[in-house]
């Protein structure tokens, strides 16, 4: 760590007395911001429906879906509540530190950090594998153009020239999101609104494609589509049969059993409504409750109604039948169409019309570069969190004096991720670590809700004349949300360890590698706290004092 004066007072506990970032963040900047780091509505039905139907036959996503949304209640109320009465950047960190202890804060944020930054490696992985590529190959498949179609194979493929697209295309992604954030909060949710603003108009386009689609018209359209691939002059209902010959019955009616594991993937997308508390310190009013509120509950129903609205539109179109036995199909031997059935290419056979198919297909190219900026954006309010109270050097927590933009960390966040990227591309266990990701919020979230629980008996003085003190009947409502928030993350835990599918537990040693990689983090974070604890005290700085009272604005 960087040298510090060895006589420190308390005006001088932290790097400066002010922050010097600047609340520039609008309520609609934090709904976007929490809607596409949570459940980027297109991105989600594209790849989730396929990753959910393919793993459980017969689940009820609707239900699944309003399941997801209610559990997300409690946790976004709890997480307003401690927003708006500690409304600084740095989010967790902040209050847990205040609240409990520092080590707590420190692992707790870091699991946090190491969810976005596995987030950000993700989307940026996907723009070729399941954005860029797929896109060509839809846009070729309607068309009938085989030059798209192997352009749309070789940009998203497995082999060494996809592995090569996919670390280019990815590696292009994290240095435009880094001159955006580095231009300055206003202008980095510019590009995250505008491009969210494409993607979405793009999915209503598909949305609008599948409303005047009745089924005798998609059959008809898909038989046309498919009959080059499958030499079928009925693919819509081959393709069916063959789903059967593999094992898989549509009753017409759900499982539950399926339904419930569905929730927990539909969690991995839809558990983070509440992480605008990470720039709680730059969003314009953010001491007030009814404003946390709305930005975390609004990003929660828009989420949850469009892709109940896009979920329905596809079964109404497609049918239900077809679109579970095309999913169970895929990724078999049996599949033979070019592209996997995402919900793009079913909205643009619906439309039957190419330069329809083509406004869809660029336009959910978008969705990932919004999706990537919060997951980015987190982990460098967080290194600037930790640098501004001393845990890391104080270089990190510099800031543009004409952007207000925290530059040294946003350099050291970019290639954080662009070093978990180069390793996705080489690993087959990428998707395995994602949903540790899930668990690394759970690490989170449970850390907050303890946290919670003892605000009013650990800060009484700040919780009385805080936001957060709020009635209901004479029963105060933090704690409710919190032992809520508790027993909904601990389910999201117990689904994602149960369920060999969802890549955690194993055959051999069960859920084991979960609970280790949970262990991992919590013991990084401490290893961090205390090194940076010992070394500060060498220097003459008491790190206890700068966790009694909150960071300057």
């Amino acid at each position: 760590m960087q040298s510090e004066s060895s006589s420190t007072s308390s005006s001088s506990l932290y790097v400066r007395q002010s922050s010097g970032l600047v609340r520039e963040a609008s309520v609609m900047d934090a709904i976007i911001f929490n809607a596409v780091f949570s459940a980027p509505v297109g991105a989600t039905l594209a790849f989730g429906i396929l990753y959910a139907l393919g793993l459980f036959p017969g689940a009820d996503l609707v239900v699944a879906l309003l399941i997801a949304f209610a559990v997300n209640i409690p946790v976004c109320i709890m997480m307003s509540m401690m927003a708006s009465a500690m409304p600084r950047t740095g989010g967790d960190y902040v209050w847990i530190s205040r609240i409990l202890h520092p080590a707590v804060a420190v692992f707790s944020n870091f699991s946090a950090a190491i969810s976005a930054l596995i987030g950000a490696a993700f989307w940026a992985r996907s723009f070729a594998v399941l954005a860029l590529g797929p896109a060509l190959a839809v846009l070729g498949a309607v068309t009938n153009n085989s030059g798209l179609i192997n352009a749309g194979n070789a940009v998203s493929g497995s082999d060494a020239t996809g592995q090569w697209w996919t670390f280019g295309l990815g590696l292009l992604l994290i240095i435009i999101l880094a001159i955006a954030m580095s231009s300055g909060t206003k202008s980095s949710f510019r590009v995250q609104n505008l491009c969210w603003i494409i993607a979405s108009l793009g999915t209503f386009l598909a949305f609008i494609a599948l409303l005047i689609s009745s089924n005798s018209n998609f059959t008809a359209n898909f038989n046309t589509f498919a009959r080059p691939f499958t030499n079928s002059a009925n693919s819509f209902q081959s393709i069916q049969a063959a789903a059967t010959k593999i094992g898989f019955t549509f009753t017409g009616g759900h499982q539950f059993s399926s339904t419930l594991p569905v929730v927990a993937i539909i969690m991995t997308f839809m558990m983070w409504n509440w992480w605008s508390v990470y720039i709680a310190g730059e969003l314009k009013s953010a001491g007030k409750l009814r404003r946390q509120l709305s930005v975390m509950l609004g990003a929660l129903v828009w989420d949850t109604v469009f892709m109940i609205i896009g979920v329905l539109l596809l079964y109404r179109s497609a049918s239900e039948q077809f679109i579970a036995s095309v999913n169970a199909l895929a990724g078999t031997p049996g599949y033979l169409l070019p592209v996997q059935p995402y919900y793009n290419l079913m909205a643009s056979i619906a439309a039957n019309n190419g330069f329809f198919a083509l406004l869809i297909a660029i336009s959910f190219i978008f969705w990932n570069l919004p999706a990537m900026f919060p997951n980015t954006f987190m982990p460098v309010r967080t290194i600037f969190a930790w640098s501004f109270d001393r845990i890391l050097p104080g270089k990190l927590s510099e800031v543009s004096e004409r952007t207000h933009a925290p530059i040294p960390a946003i350099i050291v966040a970019s290639i954080i991720v662009a070093g978990i990227l180069a390793w996705s591309v080489l690993s087959s266990s990428f998707a395995t670590l994602l949903s540790m990701g899930v668990l690394a919020g759970v690490v989170t979230i449970l850390c907050v809700s303890v946290a919670a629980l003892a605000f009013p008996f650990r800060r009484p003085d700040l919780y009385r004349n805080s936001p957060a003190n709020v009635r209901i009947g004479g029963i105060p409502l933090l704690p409710v949300v919190s032992v809520l928030s508790i027993l909904v993350i601990s389910g999201l835990a117990y689904l994602v360890l149960s369920y060999q599918q969802l890549g955690i537990n194993t055959a051999r040693l069960g859920p084991l590698p979960g609970f280790i990689f949970m262990a991992s983090l919590i013991v990084i974070g401490l290893v961090i706290f205390y090194t940076a604890r010992f070394v500060r005290a060498r220097q003459g700085i008491n790190l206890d004092l700068i966790y009694s009272e909150l960071p300057p604005e």
